[in-house]
């Protein structure tokens, strides 16, 4: 399975570039390279710890790959247009029409969600509860996604009333990473 290893390779090389164009260079379109490496790094670190892996399922079941991708992006568009449209609770300011579509839709959080489940699968194996893994890979997930942005700036909350912060996130936006562990969760259980 030599792919695997370039797989591995190639993540790692986009989660460092990601960061780098984040923090250093405030490049906006920081996200889609760190989520897409960090899926194939972690996925590959799944795959050669023998944990579930989405390079297990990619091997052995392509259209599982496909149908978990369409219910991530189902989500995706549940998500924003709840927390975005309806309430007003983020902006990306620097994107125009297809960039929105092509790095939030189509990149930004169906990666996300796969990025959230193969580090949701590496702590499960470290973690006995189930409740203290949530609680773990959601304060892991939101430093982690969120910090580099804000340097970058790709998003930016409007979070009316409540003004703690941790790090520069908002306390709000960290407990709200829960509901984003949770839909790879959901789709696990839904699309056996």
């Amino acid at each position: 399975m030599r792919w695997v290893h370039v797989v591995g390779f190639i993540g790692l090389l986009l989660v460092v570039y990601g960061l780098i164009s984040a923090i250093i260079f405030s490049n906006v379109t920081w996200y889609s390279y760190f989520v897409v490496g960090g899926t194939f790094f972690l996925g590959y670190t799944n795959y050669r710890l023998k944990n579930e892996s989405i390079l297990k399922v990619l091997e052995k079941n392509r259209t599982k790959v496909l149908k978990i991708y369409g219910f991530y992006l189902f989500m995706t568009i549940f998500i924003e247009l709840i927390g975005r449209i309806l309430f007003h609770l983020w902006k990306y300011p620097s994107f125009n029409l297809p960039e929105k579509i092509i790095h939030v839709f189509l990149i930004g959080y169906p990666f996300a969600f796969f990025f959230i489940y193969e580090s949701f699968v590496l702590i499960r194996k470290r973690i006995q509860s189930f409740s203290f893994t949530i609680i773990l890979a959601t304060l892991i997930n939101a430093f982690l996604h969120e910090i580099p942005n804000t340097f970058a700036w790709e998003w930016k909350y409007k979070i009316p009333y409540i003004t703690f912060e941790v790090l520069q996130i908002n306390i709000v936006i960290i407990i709200g990473w829960v509901v984003l562990i949770g839909v790879p969760l959901i789709a696990k259980k839904i699309l056996k």
